[in-house]
C-alpha cells in the first residue's frame, strides 16, 4: 500500500487501499537548516535540509519533487538516500561517500546521484523505494548497493558495484505477479531477499537473489497459504542477520518479515503485530505473534508500517502505531518470546510511521507525530540508550514536515498525502542517525513533497548497525 501514480503538485499515493477503516486522520521551513533540540534524557543536534536533484554529480541543497524515501549505511560509511518521483517518474538516488555524521557533517554535502531505475534515460519505476547495502565486500572491493521499487506489474532492482556512482537495472523481475510495497535486505557479498505483497492474494511473497540482484526466484511465501492471515495483512519491512548464524540452517541466515494481522480468524481489524522468522535464508517460515502488542478488536496496527531490526547481538526491535502513540518490543530468542515497552513517549497525541535502527549500543527511532489539538506535524527522534524495553528516553521534536490531515488509505486519498507511508533512519558505524523524511511542498502547507536528509551532529551517538 502505498504506490505513487504521479508526483506534481499534489502527492497521489496508490496500490490497494487496504481496509481503509481508521486511515484517515486530522490532527492538529526553510530549507537548509542546522537544527539543536534537547530533552530531558536525549539531547542531539542535526544539519538537515532539502536536497538536491539538479545534476548528477552535484551536492548542496535545492529542490526534489521527491518523496517516501529509503536510507541506509554501509559498513565503510558510505550514505545512500534514495527517494521517489512516482510511478513512471522514477526514482532518485544520494549519496555521502565516507560521509559519518558528527560536529563537522553536513545534509547539504550529499550528492546527487541520478535515477538508479532509468532505462533509457527514462524513469520507468519510481513507486514504493528501498535499498540495502550487502554486508560484504565484493569482487571490486566495494559492498554492493541494491535499490527497488514498484515498476508497473512488477518491481525494478537496480544494483551498483561502485558505491552508487553507477547502476545496473534490471526493469522487471521474471515471474512476479502484480504487486505492491516491495522491501528488500542483503546479506554477504551477493545475496538478496525481495518481498512483496502479491495484490491478487494479499500473500507476502519471498524472492531470493545469489548473483547481487540481477535476477531473483521466488523461493517461498512468508505466511503458510492455509493461515487466515496470508491473505489478511499488512507487512512491513524484511530483515536479515547478517552477523550471528548459531542456530540457523548450514551455510545460512536468520530473516524476519514484520507483519500486522487480525489476532483471530474473524478480527477485521489489524491488531495484533506478528514476525515471520526464517531460520534458512529464507526457504520456509515459522510466524510468531508478539502477544503484548495485541490491541483491541476495532484498533489498526498498520500506521505504517510494522518495522523490524536486528542489533549485531542478534537481538529483535520490532516497533509499531496505534495511531496515537508508537509501541516496540524486543526480543533475544528469534521471537519466541518479547517483551513490549508500552507507549514510547505520551507526546504529541497522535503518532504515525515508526522506524528504528537497533545498534551494538542502544536503539535509534523515529516517528511523525502531532499534538492532538494541533495541525503540524513533526519529526521526533528517541533514542534507547539501555537497550532494555523499557529504556526509552524523551522523544526530540525535531523539523516540521506536515500541516493538516494525514491519509494513509493509498490512491482513494484525496488529500493529505503528503507524508505518504514512511521513512528512515539508519546509523553510521560511529553511531551517528541518518534521517530520510518527508515534507510538504514547496513549503509547510503545500500539495506536494519533497525529501529531506538530516545527519546528526551532536548528543549522543547509538552504536553501529548490524
Amino acid at each position: 500500500m502505498g504506490l505513487r501514480l504521479s508526483k506534481g503538485s499534489a502527492a497521489i499515493a496508490g496500490g490497494v487501499a487496504l481496509l481503509l477503516a481508521s486511515l484517515l486522520f486530522v490532527v492538529g521551513a526553510a530549507r537548509s537548516h542546522h537544527l539543536v533540540r534537547s530533552a530531558a534524557a536525549t539531547s542531539a543536534s542535526f544539519s538537515f535540509g532539502e536536497i538536491s536533484a539538479a545534476t548528477a554529480g552535484s551536492s548542496g541543497c535545492g529542490g526534489n519533487l521527491d518523496g517516501e524515501p529509503t536510507a541506509h549505511v554501509s559498513a565503510a560509511n558510505n550514505v545512500f538516500v534514495g527517494s521517489e518521483r512516482g510511478l513512471g517518474g522514477g526514482s532518485d538516488a544520494w549519496r555521502g561517500i565516507g560521509q559519518a555524521g558528527g560536529a563537522s557533517a553536513n545534509a547539504c554535502a550529499i550528492q546527487y546521484a541520478g535515477q538508479p531505475n532509468a532505462v533509457a534515460g527514462l524513469g520507468a519505476s519510481g513507486g514504493d523505494i528501498d535499498s540495502a547495502w550487502a554486508s560484504a565486500p565484493g569482487p571490486s572491493g566495494n559492498y554492493t548497493l541494491y535499490v527497488a521499487s514498484l515498476n508497473l506489474g512488477s518491481v525494478a532492482v537496480a544494483h551498483s558495484t561502485d558505491n552508487g556512482a553507477t547502476f545496473s537495472n534490471t526493469p522487471v523481475q521474471a515471474g512476479l505477479p502484480g504487486d505492491d510495497r516491495e522491501w528488500i535486505a542483503a546479506y554477504g557479498a551477493a545475496t538478496s531477499l525481495l518481498t512483496f505483497h502479491d495484490i491478487s492474494t494479499s500473500e507476502i511473497d519471498v524472492l531470493r537473489s545469489d548473483n547481487g540482484g540481477t535476477t531473483y526466484t521466488q523461493i517461498s511465501q512468508a505466511i503458510p497459504v492455509t493461515d487466515y492471515k496470508a491473505t489478511n495483512n499488512e507487512l512491513g519491512n524484511v530483515a536479515i542477520d547478517r552477523r550471528n548464524t548459531g542456530g540457523a540452517s548450514a551455510g545460512q541466515f536468520w530473516a524476519y518479515q514484520s507483519f500486522v494481522a487480525p489476532s483471530t480468524l474473524t478480527g477485521q481489524a489489524y491488531n495484533e503485530a506478528f514476525l515471520a522468522v526464517s531460520s534458512d535464508g529464507g526457504s520456509t517460515w515459522t510466524d510468531r505473534p508478539i502477544p503484548c502488542s495485541t490491541a483491541g478488536p476495532a484498533t489498526f496496527l498498520n500506521h505504517n508500517f510494522p518495522n523490524v531490526s536486528v542489533a549485531p547481538n542478534g537481538s529483535l526491535w520490532y516497533a509499531w502505531s496505534d495511531d496515537r502513540g508508537i509501541f516496540t518490543a524486543t526480543s533475544s530468542d528469534h521471537g519466541n518470546t518479547w517483551t513490549c515497552s508500552g507507549a514510547v513517549s505520551s507526546s504529541p497525541g497522535n503518532q504515525i510511521f515508526p522506524w528504528l535502527v537497533a545498534t551494538s549500543n542502544g536503539v535509534d527511532l523515529v516517528f511523525y507525530g502531532a499534538n492532538g489539538s494541533a495541525s503540524t506535524w513533526y519529526v521526533y527522534f528517541a533514542q534507547n540508550p539501555t537497550s532494555t524495553a523499557t529504556g526509552w528516553s524523551s522523544a526530540l521534536q525535531l523539523m516540521p514536515v506536515h500541516s493538516g490531515a494525514v491519509c494513509e488509505g493509498g490512491i482513494s486519498c484525496t488529500g493529505g498525502r503528503q507524508l505518504l507511508d514512511d521513512f528512515a533512519v539508519d546509523t553510521d558505524q560511529q553511531g551517528w542517525a541518518h534521517i530520510a523524511y518527508s515534507h510538504d511542498a514547496p513549503d509547510l502547507g503545500g500539495s506536494g513533497t519533497f525529501t529531506g536528509y538530516a545527519v546528526q551532529t551532536g548528543g549522543t551517538p547509538a552504536g553501529y548497525p548490524n
